[in-house]
């Protein structure tokens, strides 16, 4: 079986730096200790009152759920803004270039590599969040869901970064449009939606208004953040529907946002591919530049 050389060097390199092992510690302790805390206060109250509060257990799955997915948002963009600008400062990529190796191998290595190291994060949180489905209220189905969404949210912002990386040529650069293009998608568009629900409010007559709500929500679509709140509020009995058009859309949010997202990925990678091909514009350049 042929293992792809861009990620198994990558591969290699990530899982014997510090880095890695510091994200996983960091993340692995904020994540225990929010835990810890939280349920000690439910315990506390249980033993006052002699009444055990399920509800709060659930609530505190929606605090771990979300918590890693944050965390990831504000440290993932250091990891993958100088996949391809690294490369090109070290003038390695017109070398990887003119070896057998194909500007679509060379991204998806370097994506591969990515996707590995920030599953690896993921999956070392498992034992403490597995302390909560011994309260029971989660079915098989919710968490195979919350796994996808999760999925498909790391594959987002690897390509997402992988795209900022291939357009620019020093990482500083990189690392400021990465930081500032997650934001935007993941932090930008709940603001734009809770800005057009606050003028939507003030003058429900106003078409413009109405306009406004509308992109607010389609943008949403792309925001898996949003699905993750949906399936949590489902588990734990909320109703989130208010922040929909219909119910329709209520109950058919997490399929249409995976599939978007995936589609989205799938664009920003090939356009990735197309960018650092040696007959693009961008490597003739800056191909043989070492800025």
């Amino acid at each position: 079986m042929n293992i792809n050389p861009i990620y198994e060097r990558e591969h290699r390199v990530s899982t014997r730096s510090l880095k890695l092992s510091m994200a996983i510690l960091i993340f692995n302790f904020i994540v225990a200790a929010v835990t810890l805390i939280e349920m000690n206060e439910v315990v506390d109250y249980a033993r006052k009152t002699s009444i055990i509060d399920y509800t709060s257990f659930l609530q505190i799955f929606k605090i771990i759920i979300f918590l890693p997915a944050i965390l990831l948002i504000f440290v993932a963009p250091s990891f993958i803004s100088g996949s391809i600008s690294d490369e090109r400062q070290r003038g390695t990529l017109e070398i990887l270039l003119t070896t057998k190796m194909t500007a679509r191998s060379i991204v998806f290595g370097k994506f591969l590599s990515l996707f590995a190291s920030i599953m690896l994060i993921l999956v070392s949180q498992l034992p403490i969040m597995a302390i909560l489905f011994l309260y029971g209220g989660i079915s098989v189905l919710d968490i195979i869901k919350l796994v996808i969404n999760f999925v498909v949210f790391v594959i987002l912002i690897i390509s997402m970064g992988i795209f900022c990386s291939s357009i620019v040529v020093k990482t500083s650069v990189a690392t400021a449009l990465v930081y500032s293009t997650v934001l935007g998608l993941f932090v930008g568009t709940l603001v734009l939606y809770f800005l057009a629900a606050n003028s939507f409010m003030m003058n429900e007559n106003n078409s413009l208004g109405i306009l406004f709500i509308r992109f607010s929500k389609f943008v949403l679509l792309f925001n898996p953040l949003v699905s993750m709140d949906f399936l949590l509020s489902k588990i734990m009995g909320e109703d989130s529907s208010d922040i929909l058009v219909s119910l329709f859309w209520y109950d058919n949010w997490f399929y249409i946002n995976m599939v978007l997202d995936l589609l989205l990925s799938i664009l920003l990678l090939a356009l990735s591919i197309v960018k650092i091909k040696p007959h693009c514009k961008t490597w003739r350049k800056y191909g043989n530049s070492n800025l």
